[in-house]
């Protein structure tokens, strides 16, 4: 089956297509916008002045994120989901509790937008008919259903412990300064970035996080009716298919 960013056949005729497209670009707009206010609380004054607390998607673009991965993709035929950065003044910070929170701020909100997505179609809500054909699922179910998924894997790779990666922003202020010091080469951790995003185009990465994602809607006591039609969703919501 089609996963996260799985080497197929991107539907771009389809309408849903890129309503998840303008979905995702606004979704890593607050996610930035998440990294800038916990900042901005945090001490770092000057990412107001500079203009970081905003919802224009362009201010976070980033060079390798925002185009030459995206690029990438096109090419090899998946998905071309953007990245951003904002840029954060650390030392600015207050302690090191502040610097975490900023770097978790990200993952909280693509968490937040998860819940919000995914919620109105739990069974207890009664909004998807589980009976139902695939067919019967509105475009604004299956909308939230392919957001829902994109945000929880967004989770998933954004608490990876790589550098430059929000997990390893979380924990680098209390990691010992000597070691610190070998992860702040910006090209290393560009590498880095470029390396994960291609080995996340595996089939093994794709079904790890796909069995990550029912796991979690399991938990929140989602039925398998209701994973189908989400998974469904995703899938003919990114690959035009449904297996």
């Amino acid at each position: 089956m089609p996963g996260f960013l799985a080497m197929t056949n991107v539907n771009w005729s389809s309408p849903l297509f890129w309503a998840v497209i303008i979905g995702w670009i606004i979704s890593v707009t607050l996610h930035e916008l998440g990294h800038g206010v916990v900042a901005y609380l945090g001490g770092d004054y000057t990412i107001r002045q500079r203009g970081g607390l905003t919802l224009n998607p362009l201010h976070y673009a980033h060079p390798v994120t925002t185009f030459l991965l995206p690029a990438l993709f096109v090419l090899m035929g998946a998905v071309p989901l953007v990245g951003a950065a904002t840029y954060i003044n650390v030392r600015l910070l207050r302690n090191r509790a502040w610097r975490s929170a900023t770097a978790a701020a990200g993952p909280t909100v693509n968490l937040l937008l998860f819940l919000l997505c995914v919620l109105p179609l739990h069974p207890k809500v009664g909004w998807l008919d589980r009976v139902a054909p695939q067919s019967a699922g509105t475009s604004l179910q299956m909308f939230c259903g392919a957001m829902g998924v994109l945000q929880l894997i967004a989770v998933f790779i954004n608490l990876l412990p790589i550098p430059p990666l929000d997990g390893f922003n979380v924990i680098e202020p209390w990691i010992v300064t000597d070691w610190r010091v070998g992860f702040q080469n910006v090209q290393a951790r560009m590498g880095l970035l470029i390396l994960l995003f291609f080995l996340l185009m595996s089939r093994a990465a794709s079904n790890l996080m796909y069995d990550g994602v029912f796991r979690v809607l399991h938990w929140l006591g989602f039925d398998i009716p209701t994973w189908e039609f989400i998974r469904r969703s995703y899938n003919l919501a990114l690959y035009g298919a449904t297996d």
